[in-house]
């Protein structure tokens, strides 16, 4: 069997390829697999490093007002479909799935071309501009959670099928999970807090935890404080310690195994990425999602509302952040046990721990 795994530019989108790819290795012991990424995205370093075969095609993202750039790019999208239709011809896939980013628009018109199925995973919302461009050429559409856009109705079929992340996370290593929970010296009874910025981090979510930890007296919990590479330093320095209120603070620019840690996690602050979602909802933890205004179209917020409508998550929006109202709706939910159980029970609805399972069952169904 020969399959073909397509997606890029953020780890949102490469993450789940490789899920999805080690499903497939682990059903298939004479599968030949191939992914297929942008030569200057993410996934080039991370697919590498995953072991996978990998070959590049040069692509952008579309820009919408006419300028020299706008040519260039226009000519790689009718390049790139050229050079996908090439790799596929000589690998000769089954199937190929994309992930979403923009490489998957010319692997999946190439794949029209030759006749080849294929399927797309759509993880957020709201569909990203790639998906809906090849919405009507897929045989099918697979949805990370609800998504209620008016471009699934061209879809020929669609289906729900949750998160690959999802799956991977409750089936996380226990050993990585009580290494966790060493390394912080976690105690159970004591409830934990996890802030997450982002990878890049986000200024005014850490701007407003700073606020808050520099007007308190004392805390009655742990908190996990990532602030971002790029605030780190700052940050640190303005406390003059990556440690608080006697330890009970940490605060890191990055931690390598989020699963891990949400484990231990009795409520989360964080953005609404689908990714992200997948793995609290995978766990049904409790959170506060502050949805990044700077996405396009604003798919956070969409994300946000999913957990929002079950009671799975109260949503901040960035633009009302501040010390006091942070402050007050963490200290609500951490006095009140009987919240966060509703929410907890609501997140669990929400996720979608057997997603592996339903794609690859969606995708066996379409070779059949």
């Amino acid at each position: 069997m020969r399959v073909v795994i397509t997606g890029g530019g953020t780890g949102g989108h490469i993450y789940p390829a490789l899920a999805i790819a080690h499903r497939f290795k682990d059903k298939h012991n004479d599968l030949e697999i191939l992914y297929i990424g942008s030569q200057k995205g993410l996934e080039r370093q991370i697919v590498s490093q995953a072991g996978l075969p990998y070959q590049f095609i040069d692509v952008e993202g579309l820009r919408r007002q006419f300028s020299i750039k706008a040519v260039k790019t226009a000519w790689l999208a009718l390049s790139s479909i050229v050079k996908a239709r090439k790799i596929l011809a000589q690998f000769r896939p089954d199937v190929v799935i994309g992930t979403g980013g923009y490489v998957v628009v010319p692997v999946i018109l190439a794949a029209r071309l030759l006749k080849i199925k294929s399927g797309i995973l759509e993880l957020d919302a709201h569909t990203g501009l790639a998906n809906r461009m090849v919405m009507r050429t897929v045989d099918t559409v697979m949805l990370g959670m609800k998504n209620q856009g008016e471009s699934l109705q061209k879809a020929k079929r669609v289906v729900l099928t949750g998160n690959p992340r999802a799956t991977e996370v409750v089936n996380w290593p226990k050993e990585q999970i009580e290494k966790c929970r060493l390394a912080f010296a976690l105690d159970p009874r004591m409830p934990l807090i996890t802030i997450v910025s982002g990878s890049r981090g986000a200024k005014p979510i850490n701007d407003a935890v700073k606020q808050w930890l520099s007007m308190v007296d004392q805390l009655a919990y742990r908190v996990i404080w990532i602030t971002g590479e790029v605030h780190f330093k700052e940050i640190y320095e303005a406390f003059g310690t990556d440690q608080l209120f006697d330890g009970k603070v940490k605060i890191l620019p990055y931690y390598h195994d989020m699963p891990s840690l949400l484990y231990h996690t009795t409520l989360i602050v964080c953005r609404a990425g689908a990714t992200t979602l997948a793995e609290i909802t995978a766990l049904g933890i409790p959170a506060i999602l502050i949805p990044s205004p700077y996405v396009t179209h604003r798919h956070q917020d969409r994300n946000a509302s999913v957990l929002v409508e079950e009671g799975a998550a109260i949503h901040l929006p960035e633009d009302k952040l501040d010390d006091q109202t942070l402050q007050q709706t963490l200290e609500r939910l951490i006095q009140s046990e009987s919240t966060r159980e509703a929410m907890h029970h609501a997140s669990l609805r929400v996720g979608k721990i057997d997603a592996l399972d339903r794609i690859y069952e969606e995708i066996m169904h379409l070779l059949s």
